[in-house]
């Protein structure tokens, strides 16, 4: 099943899935009593408004089977990543998961999306050599198109709206035919609006606009490394190991004409851990081996040949 298609997955609903899998002994349960337990078919009766006819008995029946979808394409989203094993009748949280946490209570949202983007990166990764895999690589290729596009700061709708057109953005890479796009309508985009934020790799503007922006990611990925001065394109080479849509990765479209400038969403990215006070930007030492960071405003580049890395990282969020 791919990430994108169905619009009905949620990560953070595959994390409170996930949770209560571990919660049970064995790391195992049924599957009616895990769906019955996250989407319990009495809950739109217990969120009705005081004044209840404002709501129909066709609206809580509409609510309680939405709820049960998003917890079924919830679950076959964590099946998707490898995070559980399903068969008929029970659900069992997968040797990734297992030996990530040792009880539910440690399935945070921060180390659940790190989980998340290493599932990801590793199933598209096996799947490179043999071609597009359709479980990740709507998400993978959306991505890199976010990271790819210039002028990052100009947030993407996906076809009309205050931002740029994103079903536009992908004909450079994938065509005419919107078959080949990775996102082809607006509901895969607004799946995409959901899970580019959760995994730190995109920072939403509205409920339907982003722009990229993979500075959570990146903080959390190279948590550690050590910090210091060191070689920009050193560090650069870093962020394509760990984030592989960015420059230099396995999955990366940035092929600039100029191979000193860095990406736009690494540049933007770049910034917004600087702003953040996690790494530093001096001017360049020296006219040669330097990288050009600039977010496509006029008078905005920094040529740099190293930086320094500080990350500030609170305690909670290493785990």
């Amino acid at each position: 099943m791919p990430l994108l298609n169905p619009p009905d997955v949620l990560p953070e609903a595959m994390r409170y899935l996930l949770r209560a899998v571990m919660a049970h002994r064995g790391a195992r349960c049924a599957k009616d009593e895990l769906i019955q337990l996250v989407a319990p078919s009495g809950l739109p009766e217990v969120m009705k408004p005081l004044d209840t006819d404002k709501e129909t008995d066709h609206d809580i029946d509409g609510a309680a089977a939405s709820g049960r979808l998003i917890a079924e394409k919830s679950l076959s989203a964590l099946a998707t990543l490898k995070l559980v094993e399903l068969d008929r009748m029970e659900v069992t949280a997968a040797e990734p998961a297992r030996r990530r946490w040792r009880t539910s209570l440690e399935v945070t949202a921060i180390s659940f999306s790190r989980l998340l983007r290493s599932q990801i990166w590793s199933i598209a990764a096996t799947t490179a050599e043999a071609g597009a895999d359709p479980r990740v690589w709507d998400l993978v290729n959306a991505v890199a198109v976010l990271f790819a596009v210039p002028e990052p700061l100009k947030p993407f709708d996906f076809e009309l709206g205050a931002g740029r057109r994103f079903d536009e953005a992908q004909k450079r890479w994938f065509g005419q035919n919107k078959r080949d796009w990775p996102v082809t309508n607006v509901e895969q985009y607004r799946s995409f609006c959901r899970w580019t934020p959760y995994l730190g790799l995109a920072a939403p503007i509205s409920g339907r606009s982003l722009v990229a922006d993979a500075s959570a990611a990146l903080l959390q990925e190279l948590a550690d490394l050590p910090p210091g001065r060191m070689r920009a394109a050193e560090f650069i080479a870093h962020c394509g190991e760990r984030l592989p849509v960015s420059d230099g990765g396995l999955h990366t479209l940035w092929k600039p004409d100029d191979v000193q400038h860095l990406s736009p969403g690494l540049s933007m990215s770049l910034h917004q851990l600087k702003a953040g006070g996690h790494l530093t930007l001096p001017p360049a030492e020296s006219d040669t081996d330097t990288l050009v960071v600039t977010l496509g405003v006029p008078g905005d580049a920094v040529r740099v040949s190293h930086l320094d890395w500080h990350p500030q990282i609170p305690a909670k969020e290493l785990s």
